[in-house]
């Protein structure tokens, strides 16, 4: 029984050394490196990530590389298979046969293999002109406020613009560049951050950071007498206002507090309102200083008197 076995395992291994010592086409998959992208131009979509080819070898280089665990990546050097026309042409779309660049894949292979076809039998490839843009800087910006604290002016970023280059078909419709999302609780002073800018693919930026400055103040209130001035009135006429002047009451930030004076101010009551026969004139605030908070004037309405 043993030398029975012995007899079918010889033969066994004679038949396989035969059929190995003969030829066979099967089908290879290689992964495939894309290299040397047309300048000024970004590949926007993506080409086979492997090639299968139909092979032609003896039984014992298939099997060599059938039991082989991983291919080296074959090289695609786009440049050189699609011609260096493709940097100088104005064209996004290219198509490029198999069959152009049998040869090259062949060099890549040992020479014991044959290539009888390459799938797919043809590449695309789509690309996307590189250009630069001047874009506005956008702060991604929240941030919560200690009581009596306030935001005197509005998030300032510096610079406030930057320069994005990639692809035009992103930038056209991108409207401005983010900051890195950035959050502050019980603000009580003014902040300034050295912020990066969201990443977004293909897109560099230049610089690629900002200075987001936020102007926080603590308020306190302050109170002036201010006089109220008649607005259109003849010279012929003569109307006294009773009150002839009018408290207001106001937040400043305590940086400006000594220098906002009763003339900063301008506080008026129209000669159409008497000409109307109202009883009592309506006061108007016509000029009132920046960065002040919840002004208030008191009366808010006034009466007169008409001489003659």
């Amino acid at each position: 029984m043993v030398i029975y076995f012995l007899c079918v395992g010889i033969a066994s291994v004679f038949w396989l050394l035969n059929a190995l010592e003969k030829q066979y086409e099967v089908e290879l998959s290689f992964p495939v490196r894309y290299t040397n992208h047309p300048k000024n131009k970004l590949l926007v979509n993506d080409p086979p990530s492997h090639f299968t080819l139909d092979v032609k070898s003896y039984g014992f280089t298939l099997l060599r590389y059938k039991l082989s665990m991983a291919f080296s990546p074959l090289v695609f050097n786009i440049n050189e298979f699609g011609g260096e026309s493709m940097e100088d042409s104005s064209r996004s779309n290219y198509a490029l046969s198999s069959r152009l660049f049998r040869n090259e894949i062949a060099d890549q292979l040992s020479n014991e293999l044959s290539i009888t076809g390459i799938h797919p039998d043809t590449i695309y490839f789509q690309f996307d002109r590189i250009v630069s843009q001047k874009k506005k800087v956008e702060p991604a910006i929240s941030f919560q406020l200690k009581k009596q604290h306030y935001q005197y002016e509005s998030v300032q970023v510096k610079p406030d613009s930057v320069i994005v280059h990639g692809p035009e078909s992103i930038l056209d419709t991108l409207k401005t560049i983010k900051t890195v999302a950035q959050h502050y609780k019980e603000l009580a002073q003014s902040v300034q951050r050295n912020v990066p800018l969201q990443e977004i693919k293909h897109l560099e930026f230049s610089p690629k950071r900002v200075v987001v400055q936020i102007p926080i103040e603590e308020f306190t209130e302050k109170e002036l007498t201010v006089p109220v001035q008649i607005q259109g009135i003849p010279d012929s006429l003569h109307i006294s206002l009773f009150p002839s002047e009018v408290k207001l009451n106001f937040l400043v930030g305590l940086s400006r507090f000594s220098s906002i004076k009763s003339n900063d101010f301008e506080a008026i009551v129209s000669y159409e309102d008497i000409l109307t026969q109202q009883d009592y004139l309506p006061i108007k605030l016509e000029r009132v200083p920046p960065h002040l908070k919840a002004v208030n004037l008191a009366p808010r309405r006034i009466e007169y008197l008409i001489e003659k």
